[in-house]
């Protein structure tokens, strides 16, 4: 990433997010798996100029990058940066860990790696992460909404929670498109997922406002989208976009970033989604079993039937 409304949805789509992962039933919430712990986690390419990010970033395809990478993480972070194919880095540095690269490095000699090396390698498996990631969409995308969605005449998006734990909203492509203010009230701590329709979205120039829950338990799930454009714009809460092209410019996102592809300008800030996706069902109590009677309890019951029709045979006789 407890909500009972999720389970008044169906546990079926759940169990699949979970069993995609490989994590038990027992397991108290599925995150978005091998990409969690990535700031950026993108399945093709990323070619980003004079930005930052803040946390991890893993590219299936190549990585061109100029700015600053990991300046918000911990000391000895492990792969701070993960190309699957090419790398070029220029004007920058990576922050507190290590850069691997599939294909070929062209890191210029202004790029710094205080605390870690360069390397050549394949950590990620991308083709299974892309498999998970896109059943991942698919499963959130299936769920039946629990919580009230208001778009206004005017353009604001509304979004109320009823349950406690866990919400779902779904929204059309071209209603965010348009809105020019976004608002979600949910109980503290509740994750909220929002499942936005459309192969071509686009988010500008309006403002997020969040209410009771934390950002890093929101999770837009743009699960049909090819192309994604931002703008102007800052957005609270993780993006889950596996299919789509992100084209972001001029602003941040305060989560995970997990698409297809990134272009932009766009600043991505390490606040990663923290939320329950999955909570397992309450095992239902077992009925008490009667103990069954012992064979030499059977056999006294069975001499006591034969000594009562025995006694009522001998009284008929004797009458």
């Amino acid at each position: 990433m407890k909500f009972n409304s999720y389970l008044c949805a169906g546990i079926a789509a759940p169990m699949l997010v979970t069993l995609s992962f490989g994590i038990s039933q027992k397991a108290n919430a599925a995150g978005l798996g091998i990409a969690s712990s990535y700031n950026v986690f993108s399945l093709g390419n990323v070619t980003q100029q004079y930005t930052d990010i803040e946390g991890k970033l893993a590219a299936g395809g190549n990585i061109n990058f100029v700015g600053g990478l990991g300046s918000k993480l911990a000391n000895n972070s492990g792969n701070v940066v993960v190309a699957g194919q090419n790398l070029t880095l220029s004007n920058g540095q990576v922050y507190h860990g290590n850069a691997v690269y599939g294909g070929v490095a062209k890191v210029a000699n202004n790029v710094g790696f205080p605390n870690g090396t360069l390397s050549k390698g394949n950590p990620i498996d991308f083709n299974a992460a892309a498999a998970e990631l896109r059943s991942l969409s698919q499963s959130l995308a299936s769920l039946t909404p629990t919580g009230k969605t208001t778009v206004q005449s005017w353009g604001g998006i509304n979004l109320a929670a009823s349950g406690s734990a866990f919400n779902v909203f779904n929204l059309s492509g071209a209603d965010v498109s348009k809105t020019n203010y976004f608002e979600i009230k949910a109980d503290a701590n509740a994750t909220v997922v929002v499942n936005i329709s459309g192969t071509n979205v686009s988010m500008q120039n309006f403002g997020f406002n969040i209410i009771g829950t934390d950002k890093q338990k929101v999770i837009y799930n743009f699960y049909e989208a090819t192309n994604l454009t931002a703008s102007g714009i800052g957005i609270e809460g993780s993006i889950l976009a596996p299919l789509a092209n992100f084209n972001f410019n001029n602003g941040q996102v305060n989560g995970n970033v997990i698409v297809g592809s990134l272009t932009g300008n766009g600043e991505s800030h390490n606040y990663l989604f923290n939320g329950n996706l999955y909570t397992p069902p309450t095992t239902p109590s077992q009925p008490k079993r009667v103990p069954e009677p012992t064979p030499l309890a059977g056999l006294g019951l069975i001499a006591t039937l034969l000594g009562l029709s025995l006694s009522k045979r001998h009284q008929v006789k004797s009458i």
